[in-house]
């Protein structure tokens, strides 16, 4: 079997991200990699709800503010993302069957949350001094690496 091209999305607004979402779900797909359109969004849903409410972990000052800060602002300044090994608690725990619209529903309504989010990041994980608008720029681009 062949490999599906990966495509390449930049979403600028949480309501772009819904609406491939919703083109995916009516219309279909073919996964490129291995998680279906449920686990995207339930991936998608943590990572949010993660950035919001807290990831329970930080990674070291120094790692924040070096290589954090450059990975950043070089994915906010290129609108492009490498795939990267998933973190344990981030990696989704449904299956791979059908897709679940359940758990695609509750991630538009994340995604809804996320676009109006204008709180604290002083405990964001990777990366120090965050903005609401630089956090919201990030989870669009995380959207569009894995709806790719």
């Amino acid at each position: 079997m062949s490999k599906v091209a990966k495509r390449e999305l930049d979403f600028h607004t949480g309501d772009e991200v819904v609406a491939e979402i919703e083109r995916l779900r009516r219309g279909g797909y073919t996964k490129s990699k291995n998680w279906n359109l449920t686990q995207i969004c339930e991936h998608l849903t943590h990572t949010m709800t993660g950035g919001m409410e807290g990831f329970g972990f930080r990674m070291p000052w120094i790692l924040r503010a070096t290589i954090g800060h450059w990975i950043f602002r070089r994915l906010l300044r290129t609108r492009k993302m490498s795939s990267v090994p998933t973190i344990e608690r981030l990696k989704p725990k449904t299956s791979s069957a059908a897709d679940d619209d359940v758990i695609i529903d509750h991630c538009i309504e994340v995604i809804g949350r996320a676009e109006k989010y204008d709180g604290s990041f002083d405990d964001y994980p990777f990366v120090d001094n965050l903005t609401a608008d630089d956090w919201r720029q990030f989870m669009w681009l995380h959207s569009a690496h894995h709806l790719g």
